[in-house]
């Protein structure tokens, strides 16, 4: 888990090759749930609406899903996705980077503006400060890992998660082993 444009979907995926296993992430299930994009349904149904499909998408992907999960950004802004997330028993990784470098991984991006929509009114790159702030508790309420990917190489902060999952409650986590899993 982490702030949009943290590493979230890549470091899944990497992580899911190691462990061999499905990457789930959050959002492609949810627009493909909904058949349209997480903009386009905050911007027709409203983002209350959002999160309430969002929590039904979590518990349904926590339910039935054996592998890395990227969830969305604003996940924890719900204190019941905040539980689910905490009662799973499965390892929370916290993906942090600087609010620069985010900005700037959301302006690389073609696909910010349809796909990671405002949601304070603002535009996506001017709320990234405040929501950092506001989101930081939420997250540190949930994540048993953190990690930032600011300059660092993909390989190096899977490496980093790998290590700690080995000592997480005990889990060996070794090449081909999918019983350890990770949320992210």
């Amino acid at each position: 888990m982490g702030y949009r444009a943290s590493g979230k979907t890549t470091i899944a995926q990497a992580l899911s090759n190691h462990f061999d296993c499905p990457a789930i992430d959050a959002d492609e299930v949810f627009e493909q749930k909904h058949s349209c994009s997480v903009g386009e349904f905050i911007q027709n149904q409203g983002e209350s609406s959002f999160r309430d499909a969002e929590t039904v998408v979590l518990q349904e992907i926590l339910r039935i899903s054996d592998g890395v999960l990227s969830t969305g950004g604003g996940i924890v802004l719900r204190e019941e996705n905040r539980r689910i997330m905490e009662n799973s028993g499965l390892p929370v990784v916290w993906l942090v980077a600087p609010a620069d470098e985010i900005r700037r991984r959301l302006a690389a991006d073609a696909t910010t503006a349809s796909r990671r929509p405002a949601l304070e009114g603002k535009d996506v790159y001017s709320e990234v400060d405040q929501a950092l702030i506001d989101r930081e508790p939420y997250y540190t309420d949930v994540a048993h890992f953190c990690i930032n990917t600011d300059g660092i190489s993909v390989p190096a902060i899977v490496g980093s998660i790998m290590e700690w999952l080995a000592s997480w409650k005990g889990c060996a986590a070794r090449p081909g082993d999918t019983s350890a899993g990770a949320n992210s």
